[in-house]
């Protein structure tokens, strides 16, 4: 069984205005001019916090939501750009906690979520994700 709930079978590429300015690239993810591109192959978990269950394709924590159009769960893409931004931040010079949330925000619009999740889960990464983004300076005590 594998940790990961999904695996990119494609490149995705978005554009998102939060991340003008920023010029980033590695093995997995390259930022240019707002336009933001994650290579396939990409292994992410899905909403976190979520643990697999052992010997079923359950997993337990965040729901990723209902099942859209396109067979993929509401916060699938969402998450997706969101993981990548938030595991290589410490490398993104310029990237800022609210640049990564409106991402994830502005993709869940998108994807037609329900409006329950447009609101917490914003409001969660915000609150319970990553606090040290480079791009947000030196946090005072």
């Amino acid at each position: 069984m594998s940790r990961w709930r999904y695996v990119l079978d494609r490149r995705i590429a978005a554009h998102h205005w939060e991340l003008s300015g920023i010029d980033f690239d590695n093995q997995w993810l390259q930022i240019r001019g707002g336009m933001i591109r994650i290579h396939q192959g990409y292994a992410w978990d899905g909403c976190s916090p979520a643990l697999p269950v052992p010997g079923t394709r359950l997993w337990l924590g965040i729901p990723d939501g209902p099942t859209m159009e396109n067979g993929r769960p509401a916060a699938w893409r969402a998450s997706l750009l969101h993981d990548a931004l938030c595991q290589f931040r410490h490398d993104i010079s310029g990237l800022t906690q609210a640049a990564a949330t409106a991402v994830l925000a502005s993709e869940l619009r998108d994807a037609l979520a329900p409006a329950w999740m447009l609101c917490l889960y914003p409001a969660a990464v915000r609150l319970l994700g990553p606090q040290d983004f480079p791009g947000d300076g030196p946090r005072l005590a």
